[in-house]
């Protein structure tokens, strides 16, 4: 994907994309490795979507407010099809802005300010994001990364996640998913994953029943580990919820490691927008701050 803004110091160069304040590339400038996913539409036509104003599928695609009915909402919401305006840069960070326009006031009842921004240090990106609520009333949201990390010279074609792990950081011997419904809602079961180490082998198999869904109180890192067991990137986060998704049946060579404060709805969920589980509430005027670290 084309990036129209680049940051770069002595040790990595990022490349942002002004639709969807997106974050496009992540390279190694001492040999020109990229981290990101290309974009490729063959696979998923996305590399880095911030999502919100939801994080996951809604109920029916539509959701009700103070008794009124919204409906035809896609999932993850609508930020990652939003053009932003970027607002400030300097030699290390940039940030863009969004506020909403008439698409989104027929959708979404709030009047807030979206930042986005990204802030280099070494080989570390800052991926930074606030809001602020203009509404005179109280506001709720959810808002999640999406990071496409490119897995490239995997072992087996016929999988090439084969020999790739995801280390947790975590003593847990298994990890337990929500599982999903047809149409992305989560039901109550879990799928269970061993771990070695802390570690999950990845394989194209895992997606099968599309994303692992889980609960991060406990996990606030997470490496991707190459097939001869090198650390190459990680991720930190400090977030209630966590997505691990690679597209399902498409043997696509990278991973999604996803921090989400908030999540898809459950399944037969029919409640208000301020009753949605793990979603987050805003008061008239007040700002809402958070940011995770991928390292290269």
């Amino acid at each position: 994907m084309k990036a129209d803004y680049r940051l770069n110091n002595d040790r990595i160069q990022i490349g942002v994309a002004s639709h969807g304040a997106e974050l496009v590339s992540l390279v190694r400038r001492s040999d020109g490795r990229e981290y990101m996913w290309s974009g490729d539409a063959a696979y998923w036509n996305r590399v880095s979507p911030v999502l919100f104003p939801f994080v996951g599928k809604l109920v029916n695609s539509g959701y009700t407010y103070q008794g009124k009915e919204f409906s035809g909402i896609p999932q993850h919401g609508f930020a990652r099809d939003s053009e932003f305006q970027m607002v400030e840069r300097s030699e290390d960070m940039i940030w863009f802005e969004l506020k909403p326009d008439d698409m989104w006031r027929a959708n979404y009842p709030f009047e807030f300010l979206l930042r986005i921004g990204y802030r280099i240090e070494g080989s570390r990106v800052h991926v930074m994001w606030t809001i602020r609520n203009d509404s005179e009333d109280t506001m709720y949201f959810s808002i999640g990364a999406h990071p496409a990390f490119l897995c490239p010279a995997g072992v087996n074609e016929k999988d090439v996640l084969e020999g790739y792990q995801l280390d947790f950081h975590i003593p847990e011997q298994d990890l337990a998913s929500g599982e999903l419904t047809s149409q992305g809602t989560l039901l109550p079961e879990k799928r269970r994953f061993s771990l070695v180490d802390g570690k999950l082998a990845l394989s194209s198999e895992i997606f099968a029943k599309d994303a692992l869904i889980l609960d991060s109180e406990t996990i606030h890192t997470v490496s991707v580990i190459d097939p001869v067991g090198n650390e190459f990137l990680k991720v930190q986060f400090d977030t209630p919820q966590l997505g691990i998704w690679s597209p399902a049946g498409k043997n696509a060579p990278f991973v999604c490691i996803e921090p989400w404060f908030g999540r898809c709805d459950a399944a037969g969920f029919s409640g208000e927008l301020s009753e949605r589980e793990y979603g987050n509430s805003l008061e008239p005027g007040h700002s809402f701050s958070k940011e995770y670290v991928i390292e290269s």
